[in-house]
This record gives structure tokens, sequence and C-alpha cells, in this order.
């Protein structure tokens, strides 16, 4: 069978997603013709062209609130296509005129950097001619992404309709969506289907969704080949559906694709392509919803091929530089090859986190030896020798053998992931890792209290974790922090002094970047199923027959959580531009509050 695997819009545009590469040499490997292709780096690119800016004024010329980026319509005809290669790597001389003030036009972003460059003296932080003509090109496209909310307001860079499919009870508001008069980005993506259909001619489609950001992109792309090829199978799977799909009773989506699969992706791809019985598999028979479990044995992680880029034009992909802090850009910035050393979580007992499904809680890794063969293959693929780990979370035990296994081969990468801060990260592995070409960690501090942290099974503790933070910082490796507030029985009081921890970690250089997530209670959660430990009621849910995940509940707080969530965020957004530490974190509540 010949398959074609889709990454849909929208992601970030700098590299492609870790899912696509790796279905796509499975299929290969078990004698299946695959191919991919990245139509969320393809919408972006369509918009981000002369053609693409000329069509998006056109389309907002009779918007009211258009008149300042229509005004400067014609200076961003002028300069996309040169930005567009300056960030791809293909230009590299254009960071002369980027930087000189007055070639782009500017818009609010573009102009509130320039703003606040100016109040606080910064020059920019410091940066070279090359980073600081990357980030004002960023900002350029942030402003074009501004206006194109205008032409549809579903759009956003790197998600499209989050705020649709984030929470979607019932699946009426998404066909509705779906059915209703074209955009021009949605014309945009019915034509560059046909032309991906036209190209390859699959037998069967495969969609990933693995954020709320792209189920609307990827149902409208199998909205249009059940249009025009209507004999074409296609299947749906990725997170999104792994958490929010799992309860799935109706059966209106598969009007739109008619497999839906569940966890790891392997083995269901391979029953659908071998015209075998389901695995892991919703579809619709008899005008409702079955779910096909089967009894097969997962794919051992370590058994998998290394991910391949057949059919992904690597060099058409572009960076973005938007913050000027070093951690949060690697996220949307340089080529990392992607690739998971292990499948689910080592510790998987924090009871916030989805550990009642497979992703997180079938924890089965890579051989050290295994991972370094993929590593080998990828850079002869893609030339790039950047690696994002994408793994829950990096296993200390599995890192120490991958190091040593890297120093004996004598790879040159340079490579970054998430981990816990915990112990088993001591000074010696640290060093290890550095020397092994780690640049970045990112973890989650969540709470960053002692005893949410203890009631939330963390298995960390707060001193501990600024030992590893501070051993870290030491060997030249940069770090980033989840936190959390708005947990049940967290008081304002714990949330200020965590804040006050940050603020200390900040200003002595043992934290780099950090982000503060609202707490959610999920379903596939400890807390779920037992929510009294933590003195909260669940609340009864709408009524529900597509996505459940998030669910409502009461519970005390001492506090509002709105108001201090963006007190948190504005404290933190200050830290990291190296600025406001001498502020009482106390101060930042009534900056909020005014």
């Amino acid at each position: 069978m010949k398959v074609l695997l889709i990454t849909p819009p929208l992601l970030q545009p700098n590299t492609p997603y870790a899912a696509t590469p790796l279905l796509t040499a499975w299929l290969q490997a078990n004698g299946h013709e695959a191919v991919q292709a990245d139509l969320s780096l393809e919408l972006l690119l369509k918009l981000f062209s002369k053609e693409g800016v000329a069509a998006l004024c056109r389309a907002v010329e009779a918007c009211a609130e258009a008149g300042e980026f229509l005004a400067a319509g014609q200076d961003y005809l002028e300069t996309i296509d040169e930005v567009i290669a300056f960030l791809q790597d293909r230009n590299p001389a254009a960071s002369k005129k980027i930087t000189r003030r007055g070639w782009l036009p500017e818009g609010p972003h573009l102009f509130h950097a320039y703003e606040q460059d100016e109040e606080f003296g910064w020059n920019f932080r410091g940066l070279d001619e090359a980073d600081r003509a990357r980030h004002l090109a960023s900002l350029y496209l942030d402003d074009l992404a501004e206006a194109a909310k205008l032409a549809d307001p579903a759009f956003g860079f790197s998600r499209y309709a989050e705020k649709l499919a984030a929470s979607l009870p019932r699946f009426d508001r998404l066909r509705e969506a779906l059915e209703a008069p074209p955009t021009l980005f949605s014309a945009w993506l019915e034509e560059l289907t046909d032309g991906q259909m036209q190209k390859h001619a699959p037998d069967m489609v495969a969609l990933t969704v693995p954020f709320p950001g792209c189920l609307l992109g990827a149902l409208s792309i199998a909205r249009r080949i059940k249009q025009t090829f209507p004999d074409v199978g296609i299947s749906l799977g990725g997170g999104y559906a792994n958490t929010e799909l799992r309860e799935l009773r109706n059966a209106g989506i598969f009007d739109y694709v008619d497999h839906i699969t569940l966890d790891s992706g392997m083995l269901p791809l391979l029953q659908l392509a071998n015209r075998a019985t389901p695995i892991r598999t919703f579809v619709r028979e008899d005008g409702v919803v079955r779910f096909y479990e089967g009894d097969s044995q997962p794919i051992a992680h370590n058994a998998l091929p290394a991910p391949v880029y057949d059919g992904l034009e690597l060099n058409r992909y572009f960076g973005l530089f938007e913050m000027l802090n070093p951690v949060t850009r690697l996220w949307s910035d340089g080529r990392w090859n992607k690739l998971m050393l292990a499948h689910g979580c080592c510790w998987r007992r924090c009871e916030f986190c989805d550990t009642s499904v497979d992703y997180i809680r079938r924890y089965d890794p890579a051989e050290p030896t295994a991972i370094c063969d993929w590593i080998e293959a990828m850079i002869a693929q893609s030339g790039f020798n950047g690696f994002h780990f994408v793994d829950e979370s990096l296993p200390p035990a599995l890192l120490d053998g991958l190091c040593d296994e890297i120093l004996c081969r004598g790879l040159k990468i340079e490579w970054w992931g998430n981990i816990r801060f915990e112990s088993r990260f001591s000074n010696a592995l640290i060093q290890k890792m550095a020397a092994a070409g780690c640049i970045a960690v990112t973890g989650g501090l969540e709470t960053c209290h002692d005893r949410t942290l203890k009631l939330m099974r963390k298995g960390i503790t707060v001193g501990g974790a600024i030992r590893v933070l501070e051993n870290f910082a030491d060997a030249g490796i940069m770090t980033h922090a989840y936190l959390m507030y708005g947990f049940p029985t967290q008081t304002e009081e714990e949330t200020l002094r965590a804040l006050e921890t940050i603020r200390r970690l900040f200003d002595a250089g043992a934290l780099h970047s950090a982000f503060w997530h609202r707490f959610a209670l999920t379903a596939h959660s400890a807390i779920a199923r037992n929510p009294a430990k933590y003195s909260i009621t669940l609340k009864e849910p709408p009524p529900a027959d597509f996505a459940r995940n998030e669910i409502p509940f009461d519970g005390h707080l001492d506090h509002d959580p709105e108001t201090l969530g963006e007190a948190l965020r504005a404290a933190t957004y200050n830290y990291m531009h190296g600025i406001g530490f001498d502020c009482p974190v106390d101060q930042w509540m009534e900056t909020r509050m005014d």
C-alpha cells in the first residue's frame, strides 16, 4: 500500500514535527511505500510570500481594522521574499538591510520592540548583526500573522483554531467550522492538499494531530480528500486523539476520516496498511462508533528504525527568534532532528499527569547503541547535528549510558530535552552531559513549594532541584522551568514564595527561562480519580459525545488565580530579560491589580 503521512497546520516552522518521519520509516521498513508532507510549513510559506501577502491584502481590504496594514502593504510585498530566504539561511547578506531601521515596515510587534529596546537601553541585548536581524525579521512575521487574523480569526502562529478544539465535548461546533464558507487559509489548504494527492496518488492518508491547534486543519485536509479522492482511506492519530478522544461516541467525525488510532501509532497504522483487523482503532460500523482493542504486544522502542525525512525539503523550514531569551529560542529556531529515546515516562507518578494513558505509563527505553545509530543516520540524511530529544522525561540512567556512547563514537552533536530536576542528576552526570553536547534542559518545578510537590508526588524537593539547577548552570547548560499556579490547596503565600525562589534563581544565573501554567484537571490523572485527597469536588460535565480531557471542579483558593497568573507571568517575563530582580515579589501583585 502507498501511504501519505501529513503534518497538518499549524506547528512551529523551524523543523519537522517528530511523528511522520518515524512512522514513515516504520511503514517503509515493513514493506510499504510511505511518503510524507508538511502542510503546516507549506501553508505558512504560502502566506509568507509575495503572492500570499498580495492575496491577504485583497482579503482584508474591506476590514476597517486593516488600515495600517494596508498602508504598509507595498512595503511588505517588497520585503517578504528576502526575509523568508534570510530566515531559511539562504540569504545571509540580507541581515544588513533588515537591521537598518526603515527597511522593514513596522507593525505593532516590531514597533514595540524598538520602543522597548530604546526604553531599557538594551541594544537588543547585545545581539550580533545576524541574530538582531533574525529577531527583527521574526517580529515582522508576527505583524503579518496579526494581519492574517483579520482574514481568518482562527489563524495563529503555530496553531489554528486552537480555542475551538481545546474544549470540545460536542462534535457539532467542529462540523459547523468545517462546513462554513471558505476562508483565505482553508482555500489555500485545499490547494495544497490537492497538490499532494495528485503528486503521490496514495491508497491511504495518515494525519497526525499532536495538539488542539492542528485538529481543524487536519479535518479540513480530510474533508477535501473525501471530496476529491473518495476511495482513499484516511486515518487520524496523535497526541490529541490519545488524550481527548478516548471516549469518542459521536460518529460524525467519520464523515471526514475512516479510522482514529490511539497510543503508539506503529501497529495500528501497519494493520491498516496491511488491510488486517484494526488494533487500538475507532471506526464507524452500522452508523455507530466501534473500538477495536486488539491484544498484540507493542513494538519495542529499541526495535524501531531511525526516522527518515524522505519528501521533506529541509531547506524550506525557517526559524523564528521572537523573544530575546536563548532558551525559549530553542523551540522556534534552529534545525533540530527530533528523536525520542524512550517511550513513556521513567517516573510516571505525578498525580496531575495523564499517568493512566499509554504514552506516560508504559516506559520502554532504547539502548544507547541503537540511539546513536539513529543519531548517525539522521545526521547523514539531514546534514544537521542538532537534536531535540522529545521524551516526556529523559531518564538519568539512560542518559549516562548514551553520553558514554556519544563520547566513545566521537559524535559532535548539540542536544537538549526535558528532564526531572531530581537528585539522580549528579554533578558528575551533568558534566558528562555537557561534554557529550547537551546545551539545555527543561523540566517541571511545578508549584515550587515542598508541601504541594509532595502532595502531587512530584518526587523532588525545592532544595534538591535548586542544587541540580545550579550544577547545570555551572556546567554551561541552560535551564528552563515549567511552573504551575492554581493547584488545589495552593495558597497565595505559597505561590509568592515560589515566585521569590524563581526570582533568586534567575538573579543567580541558575535559571534562564520559565513559564507559568494554570493548573488544569485532566480526565486521565490520579487527581481526577481521587479528588477528595485534594479537597476538590468534580462538577457535572456538560453533555459530551466527542472530546473529553479537562474536567471542571470546585475547590477553595484564597486568591483569584487569574489576577495572580498575570502577576506571575509579568514578573517572569522581566526576569527572562534580566530585569526586575530588585522588585519585591508582592509588588507584582499590586501592579496587576492597579
